[in-house]
């Protein structure tokens, strides 16, 4: 349990900022219900992946899949799955916390969940990608489109003994070049990331106008799968900035430089004192 001089001195730095930068990693949507260590949950939900012997979702995160049926027969129901979170309390207990605040997201989350959950998609920076969207994995061209139609359609054709597509005619296929195609996420050279240069623009100019104010570093759930994403970064800022705190949330990896506010504690538990404190 989070005390209280900690949970004070954590909602005295949020009520005296004037401005609040969120830097929010996997362990922002893990009390959503997506958490690629579950192992339990992979079994329930996953059964058939078990007999290729994976006991977890992180294990197939860039996994040389030997046939693209497996491949898409798994990722098309992982996808779905999350597609079908609606909003959670932990993301409702953070909007309630920047309500009233000056405020921009920076998440390496490709789930759409910050969306999901009603917050401003102009405050919004999404650096990894999004799992929503497919691109060319050659890439032919620089085109990213809407995947969920072609994933509702693999998730009705795939073979529960197997986990895998019944047929090759569902994997999908890049419109004009006829090629593999992927998540429009940062997993390797063909990442197409141009449409989320206006999402960085928005950031860094929100940076310009907040110059010279208090500002508050919250960062949540952020570990190192991506260091040089979020955590780096809010490091450097928080040494560069004068008045500027960084908060760093996480029930395992909190601590941080001197000066930083190391909460190690649950995500959920932490922004829900929060708000009822």
């Amino acid at each position: 349990m989070i005390v209280d001089t900690q949970l004070n001195q954590l909602r005295s730095l949020i009520d005296e900022s004037d401005a609040i930068l969120v830097g929010a990693g996997a362990g922002m949507s893990i009390p959503a219900g997506i958490d690629l260590d579950d192992r339990e949950a992979f079994k329930k939900n996953y059964p058939a992946m078990t007999q290729y012997g994976f006991e977890y979702g992180y294990q197939l995160l860039g996994y040389p899949y030997q046939d693209d049926k497996l491949r898409w027969g798994y990722l098309s129901a992982s996808l779905m799955d999350s597609a079908r979170l609606g909003r959670d309390e932990t993301y409702q207990n953070l909007k309630t916390i920047l309500a009233d605040k000056n405020h921009f997201i920076m998440t390496t989350n490709v789930d759409r969940l910050f969306y999901k959950n009603g917050f401003d998609g102009d405050k919004i920076y999404t650096p990894q990608g999004d799992s929503f969207l497919f691109q060319c994995k050659t890439p032919c061209s620089q085109e990213v489109w809407d995947a969920l139609p072609l994933l509702e359609e693999m998730e009705q054709h795939i073979d529960p003994e197997t986990q895998m597509l019944t047929d090759d005619k569902y994997v999908p296929t890049c419109p004009h070049c006829g090629g593999e195609v992927y998540m429009n996420v940062r997993s390797g050279p063909f990442y197409i990331s141009k449409h989320y240069e206006p999402q960085h623009e928005r950031l860094n100019q929100w940076l310009t106008d907040i110059a010279g104010k208090k500002l508050l570093l919250l960062e949540i759930g952020v570990g190192f799968n991506t260091p040089g994403v979020i955590r780096a970064p809010f490091e450097h800022l928080a040494k560069q900035i004068p008045n500027c705190t960084l908060v760093r949330i996480n029930p395992k990896d909190a601590h941080g430089p001197e000066g930083t506010l190391s909460v190690q504690q649950g995500i959920k538990e932490t922004l829900s004192s929060l708000v009822s404190a």
